[in-house]
């Protein structure tokens, strides 16, 4: 069992040059075999499989990778970095950003609400022009996520008026139950994106090469999430650990995207469309649920400790 372990270690952890090589073979290798080679060539079974172990190993080390350039972003080896960050903390908020993991987040919630904001107004525009279900759809969904975003981000301002301490926890935590809610909503808007999509065979299309960056960005956002939605899991902070749920809501939804992408680009037959379209946008949709209720009951369950505290503090 303990040279299982060491060979699994090794598999999944190689050394860069070996991550950095199948990378370089195994992504172009599999392009090249959707575009031009038959799905039964032998050259296409040993793309798909140079490029799983590189997505895998990829995935893999994101933290590693992710402590390596903190290091390096904190530490002295590169001049340059060194330079942008004296530079950086002359400014207050810049130096925050540096040093504050929660004012990091907060910047990405008020990033992310203005986003969400613009595409939800361009894409209920469209719909209404162009008279689209589709396209109204895909507004709903970012009306939702803005709507979300603006209630924890107006929740966040009000928390940081308060003193810490019970009063302070019970806000937090009655916002996230809130979000928990509000995902519900959100999961009505993913599902009726999913049932155009299986139904109506309904799909987002990137043209060109678009769609390899538009992957990478899927997984890097995916990747990234997950890793967050764990560290501030840890952090004392109800609100931000709900942002980062969602956040990882709106990367499930993305990576659905990019699968209906992917099958619009490079075909694959109507009816294994339909049929991955069906597993996988009803996972996403089960796991945001999942995801819902699990905000909800955390918050019940800590909301009731939170209230007995203050009733023994009040006498």
């Amino acid at each position: 069992m303990k040279r299982f372990k060491e060979f699994l270690y090794k598999i999944l952890f190689p050394p860069v040059w070996v991550i950095v090589l199948t990378s370089v073979i195994g992504f172009p290798a599999v392009i090249i075999s959707l575009k031009f080679l038959s799905s039964t060539n032998p050259i296409s079974y040993i793309s798909y499989v140079i490029s799983a172990y590189a997505l895998t190993v990829l995935c893999a080390n994101f933290p590693r990778a992710k402590r390596r350039c903190k290091e390096l972003i904190h530490g002295d080896e590169v001049k340059i970095i060194v330079a942008f960050r004296k530079f950086m903390r002359r400014y207050k908020y810049t130096s925050m950003y540096l040093d504050d993991i929660e004012f990091r987040a907060k910047v990405s919630l008020y990033s992310g609400l203005a986003v969400n904001m613009f595409y939800a107004v361009f894409k209920c525009a469209t719909g209404v022009i162009f008279r689209s279900a589709w396209l109204w759809a895909i507004g709903i969904y970012y009306v939702m996520l803005s709507a979300i975003r603006f209630t924890l981000m107006r929740n966040v301002r009000i928390t940081d008026k308060k003193e810490r301490g019970v009063e302070r926890k019970i806000h937090e935590y009655k916002s996230a139950r809130l979000c928990g809610i509000m995902m519900f909503a959100l999961n009505a808007a993913m599902g009726g994106m999913t049932v155009q999509m299986i139904w109506q065979n309904r799909s987002y299309e990137y043209k060109g090469y678009i769609i390899y960056i538009s992957a990478l960005y899927a997984f890097y956002c995916l990747i990234n999430a997950v890793v967050n939605v764990v560290k501030f899991s840890r952090r004392n902070n109800a609100i931000l650990s709900a942002a980062k749920i969602l956040a990882l809501a709106g990367a499930l939804m993305s990576m659905f995207a990019l699968q209906t992408a992917m099958f619009s680009a490079f075909g694959g037959g109507e009816e294994l469309q339909r049929l991955m379209n069906t597993i996988t946008g009803g996972m996403v949709c089960l796991i945001v649920m999942g995801m819902a209720v699990f905000m909800i009951v955390r918050a019940n369950i800590c909301l009731k400790k939170l209230e007995k505290e203050r009733s023994v503090i009040n006498g």
